[in-house]
């Protein structure tokens, strides 16, 4: 039985992933055609938009982290859900570039506030006592909210404008953050002590703490050099996906819709899907071991990488999007599972900043692979580049069972002090 401050933070938690998760695709449903049918951005410009999200994120992503760790996770989870209100309500309001990549950089920011945070805050108030589990039930309830927020956006958007839903996402971030203001708490956050150096000072030392901590778990290491190959592989797959389906396949012919609905119906099975392999995945791994969680992995990494194969080999509508199902249910499952991971090996001083570097990481590998992956997919289809994203995916099996091979019972043993404790 939790104690009632751990009770409310749960529940606050879940709340907040829900909520956020509705607000998302609010925005994200109807964000796409906006650019295209009502901004006029050519190809070029959507691409720019994507990539200013991703270096916003990279730049920002340690010093955000760094100030949760030293500062309050509380105050930086709300700071990120201003900006990210901010920069949605700017992308609806004004159909320009220049206003929609400012908004993109200030979504990014606000993001980064929020990355590592938010995770990092829910571990501290529930003690470390069944954190993966809540990782995994907060995506469950995140899942469902979204699939509301899928038909809510496309509601609005045909009724009123494409612009509608994305105003009502960034309005949506600023009712979370008033709400977070009155209802979250934070009761077991201890901020880095300062004594009497500057704050300057003690972001610096919670960084290289935060370096010392991976430098001193492999496994951590390990995770990073996950992060990145899969970084390479996802933003391809992520803004490909629609394009490889049009240009590739006809839908068929047995029902009419417009492709805006078929893209909703498919992407609302993915998310019913991934609620019920969360719920699996949350009831059968054991998040608290090192050993279990890389083979849990290893197992959906491998699923990943056949559905991305199916899905760049396959002649049918149908195995395409069988093949595309299987990878995106297995991609949004791994996500929980791979930060329940990175917390095994963390002390909360430095729980924050080592969460944001695996962000920034990931970033990088998206800012990397992607304008490369999308050239290929110029030059040689997008079959192919598809085919080269499931091909990314193989070395992290080799991580992973690296990882297993290595550590028969446990990465870092219960006598092995994690390094990397900041000093006083």
């Amino acid at each position: 039985m939790r104690p009632p401050s751990a009770r409310r933070a749960y529940a606050v938690y879940l709340w907040l992933e829900a909520a956020e998760f509705y607000c998302y695709m609010l925005v994200f449903t109807a964000g796409a055609l906006y650019g295209i049918q009502v901004a006029h951005l050519d190809a070029f410009q959507l691409v720019l938009v994507g990539t200013a999200l991703e270096v916003s994120a990279l730049v920002f992503e340690v010093p955000t982290g760094i100030v949760a760790d030293t500062v309050s996770r509380r105050l930086s989870i709300i700071i990120g859900c201003l900006f990210i209100g901010a920069g949605f309500i700017l992308w609806g309001t004004v159909p320009l570039f220049v206003p929609i990549l400012i908004g993109q950089i200030l979504w990014g920011l606000g993001a980064t506030f929020q990355s590592g945070a938010t995770e990092a805050w829910i571990a501290d108030e529930l003690q470390g006592q069944d954190v993966g589990r809540t990782y995994l039930r907060g995506s469950q309830l995140g899942y469902f909210a979204a699939v509301l927020g899928i038909g809510s956006s496309a509601l609005l958007g045909s009724q009123f404008g494409l612009a509608v839903p994305m105003v009502a996402g960034g309005m949506g971030f600023l009712v979370i953050a008033a709400s977070l203001v009155a209802f979250m708490p934070e009761d077991h956050f201890a901020p880095v002590p300062r004594g009497d150096r500057s704050r300057a000072r003690t972001m610096s030392d919670t960084l290289m703490a935060g370096v010392r901590t991976v430098r001193g778990h492999p496994v951590l290491l390990t995770i990073l050099l996950i992060t990145f190959i899969g970084g390479a592989a996802s933003e391809t797959f992520d803004r490909l996906w629609e394009l490889h389906i049009l240009g590739n396949f006809s839908f068929p012919a047995f029902v009419e819709l417009p492709p805006i609905a078929w893209f909703a119906l498919i992407s609302v099975t993915a998310l019913l899907g991934s609620i019920v392999v969360a719920e699996v995945a949350r009831r059968r791994v054991d998040t608290d071991s090192h050993v279990a969680t890389a083979r849990a992995l290893l197992g959906m990494n491998t699923v990943l990488m056949v559905g991305m194969a199916v899905f760049a080999l396959a002649g049918q509508f149908a195995v395409a999007v069988g093949g595309y199902l299987l990878a995106r249910i297995m991609r949004r499952v791994t996500v929980p599972i791979s930060t329940a991971w990175i917390n095994q090996s963390l002390t909360p001083h430095v729980r924050a900043t080592v969460m944001s570097l695996d962000a920034q990481t990931d970033a990088v590998g998206q800012i990397a692979g992607g304008p490369l992956l999308g050239a290929l997919a110029v030059s040689a289809g997008t079959p192919v580049a598809m085919l080269t994203v499931a091909a990314f995916i193989f070395p992290t099996l080799l991580l992973y069972a690296r990882t297993i091979r290595l550590h028969g019972r446990d990465v870092v043993g219960d006598d092995d002090e994690p390094e990397g404790e900041p000093a006083a």
